[in-house]
């Protein structure tokens, strides 16, 4: 008999929707405007690409970054394929911003689209760049993000092989060979067990929470109405506790959560269950429910603690969605001191009969 190999076993490479694992526009905005995303995206494009620190974005649907010398650069993004329709959107982003680059991120980009970012790329000063994202998962154990740039500054060859992947075509592309997946953890693959169920019943309830593919990590992330928002459920073995979390990210963190806490008392009487309130972090703040004295070692268990979940998310979600969406950040006037202070402390307020 011939020798079994020792190698571990390969993965196999698949491609993914999109939509699989951003739920909204706003989710994949975000998701680009990470510091690992970013730098992925300027690898692609061949720009130094950050945040901007200084200048708002002229839209919650669009992102300003920087490159060096402080350039600014728009970047917008479509869960769709953007369309003909919306380039006069993005011409009026780009004009409000005074942007020097501007980077458009799809899954596809439709040939009239691309011939419009050519022309706009050759006959203005603004470097126009249209890129293709695409999502490829090795088996379960790791999904991966590639860029491709496909019209604009890309390139005057309309044959490009970019080009024919997003109008479509039934071209090969060149996927780079992916690393040997490693073999999940005993815990990993627990987490990812209870994520499934999770998201089973989710789908199952029709939830106005819709997720994604189930981590592997101890926390799992859901969209929320808008870039800086995300709802997380939370599986702290250290403490036996389960945790339902609004968490609220970026410079903006802190103004909106203080909004936010100016509503505290109604938001409790909307969730109705007792709420932690915590704006300690200068960029990163929460506001969360937990569930203690939990088992997760007893697989019988697990209905209940995902059905609890599917609840405190849905509370969640109804509490914060419009809520969120209405924050101006702008509008927020810093409390005294010691003021401050107090309502930074962690926040346990009573339940109240859910409404």
């Amino acid at each position: 008999m011939p020798k079994r190999s020792a190698k571990p076993k390969l993965g196999r490479l698949q491609k993914l929707d999109p939509t699989d694992y951003w739920q909204t526009q706003a989710d994949f905005l975000q998701w680009l405007m990470e510091p690992e995303t970013l730098e992925l995206l300027g690898e692609t494009v061949g720009l130094d690409l950050v945040l901007s620190e200084t200048d708002a974005a002229p839209s919650p649907d669009c992102a300003l970054l920087t490159v060096k010398g402080d350039e600014p650069v728009l970047l917008t993004a479509h869960l769709g394929s953007p369309t003909a329709a919306d380039l006069g959107t993005l011409l009026a982003w780009a004009a409000a911003a005074d942007a020097a680059t501007v980077l458009w991120i799809g899954p596809a980009f439709a040939p009239e689209v691309c011939h419009t970012l050519d022309w706009l790329d050759q006959t203005s000063e603004v470097t126009w760049l249209g890129v293709v994202v695409e999502l490829w998962s090795i088996g379960n154990a790791a999904m991966a993000a590639n860029f491709i740039p496909t019209c604009g500054a890309v390139g005057e060859d309309p044959d490009d092989e970019g080009r024919d992947i997003a109008q479509g075509d039934e071209v090969a592309a060149e996927i780079p060979s992916p690393p040997e997946p490693e073999p999940l953890s005993e815990l990993q693959q627990e987490n990812l067990d209870f994520w499934s169920g999770l998201c089973d019943r989710l789908d199952r309830q029709g939830s106005l929470v819709k997720p994604g593919s189930p981590s592997i990590d101890v926390t799992m992330g859901f969209a929320i109405a808008r870039a800086g928002f995300r709802l997380n459920a939370i599986l702290d073995r250290d403490h036996n506790s389960l945790y339902t979390e609004l968490l609220l990210s970026g410079i903006d963190a802190q103004p909106h959560f203080h909004l936010l806490a100016h509503d505290r008392e109604a938001i409790a009487d909307d969730i109705g269950l007792p709420l932690i309130w915590d704006g300690t972090g200068d960029q990163t703040c929460m506001v969360a429910s937990t569930l203690t004295e939990v088992n997760l070692g007893d697989r019988n268990l697990w209905p209940t603690y995902q059905a609890w979940f599917c609840d405190c998310l849905e509370r969640f979600y109804e509490a914060f969605f419009e809520r969120i969406k209405q924050l101006d950040a702008n509008s927020y006037e810093a409390l005294p001191r010691h003021r401050a202070a107090a309502l930074n402390d962690a926040l346990i307020l009573p339940a109240r009969p859910r409404r």
